[in-house]
């Protein structure tokens, strides 16, 4: 335990920003490069979030493995089949269980910074339960542990977005409701010291915000899967909440992207070649680990990804094509 406790305060000092670090007239040694894994449901298996935030990394020289290993429709909660059963009814399959592969994802990927978003689905499935948020709670205190007993350095959770029914929709939604006590209990936990992002709350304010001037305004045109604009602002609460970022009042990861400095430029074809990689990693991480979710790599009926050594070679020649963007 005490082995564990230095290594996670050696981690912090060498890599997380926002840390002061004591002068010295030892010269520090050099930051580590960590791997970052991104867990979550389709929003994060989507990866525009993802993208964003290695973009950020790599803006400022901070190298870092980075693997987005989410997966569409899974929940972290352990759902009941009466709960499952429309979507049974809907898709032909039952929202894939996080719990069924946690173990194998956290062998695998070894992160030392774990970013984890869940509750769109579990707040679906849920929605109308009394006991949704204590079923909620105990399944990101069970996954927490486990990713700690598994050597994890930095569980980071962040609150689920919003689930945005339109502006005509009744008041009380109760999908939405369950996401709201969800995030507020999320972010209760920061008293315990959990590493907390909150994403709801202010993708909530600023969908108001926008809505005075834009009635129609979505994050979401189906409710639920954030368009650019959501991931943005993911993106953009992890980097000013979690590493500290100014990103100087930036609305957009075009902003990110563009000819401000940090990309000489090259920031639209340096964001596709991020999301390229990512993308491919993905693949074949996921079809290691295995799952129960037809449609994506690794499930059912579901041709496989490329292996993790052959992903490995690809993303490493797209890392370079990066790279010489980069250098300009």
């Amino acid at each position: 335990m005490k082995a564990r406790r230095l290594s996670y305060w050696l981690f912090l000092i060498l890599w997380i920003p926002s840390l002061p670090v004591a002068a010295s007239s030892v010269k520090s040694p050099e930051p580590p490069n960590p791997t970052i894994v991104f867990l979550g449901d389709s929003i994060t298996q989507a990866g525009g979030y993802v993208a964003d935030v290695e973009c950020w990394l790599l803006a400022q020289g901070r190298e870092a493995r980075i693997l987005n290993v989410g997966l569409s429709s899974e929940s972290a909660t352990d759902l009941l089949p009466a709960e499952n059963a429309d979507h049974v009814a809907k898709f032909g399959f039952a929202r894939p269980m996080l719990s069924a592969r946690l173990r194998r994802t956290l062998e695998l990927t070894k992160p030392d910074v774990l970013f984890v978003c869940y509750g769109m689905n579990d707040g679906h499935a849920m929605r109308g339960q009394p006991d949704a948020l204590t079923r909620y709670a105990k399944a990101l205190e069970n996954l927490r542990d486990a990713a700690l007993d598994a050597g994890v350095k930095e569980v980071v959770f962040l609150t689920p977005p919003i689930h945005d029914a339109g502006p005509d929709a009744v008041a009380d939604d109760p999908h939405e409701r369950n996401l709201v006590v969800f995030s507020e209990w999320l972010v209760s936990k920061r008293q315990d010291g959990w590493k907390v992002v909150d994403i709801h709350g202010p993708m909530r304010r600023e969908l108001d915000g926008i809505r005075k001037k834009n009635p129609q305004f979505r994050f979401q045109k189906d409710g639920v899967h954030p368009q650019e604009e959501g991931h943005w602002l993911m993106a953009r609460e992890i980097l000013s909440q979690y590493f500290g970022a100014d990103l100087q009042g930036l609305r957009a990861s075009q902003g990110l992207r563009a000819s401000q400095g940090l990309f000489k430029g090259n920031g639209e074809p340096i964001h596709r070649l991020v999301s390229k990689r990512l993308k491919i990693l993905q693949s074949a991480y996921l079809s290691k680990i295995g799952h129960s979710r037809p449609g994506v790599p690794g499930g059912p009926d579901t041709q496989p990804g490329p292996t993790i050594e052959e992903a490995g070679e690809k993303a490493k020649q797209t890392r370079i094509e990066i790279q010489k963007l980069i250098s300009g």
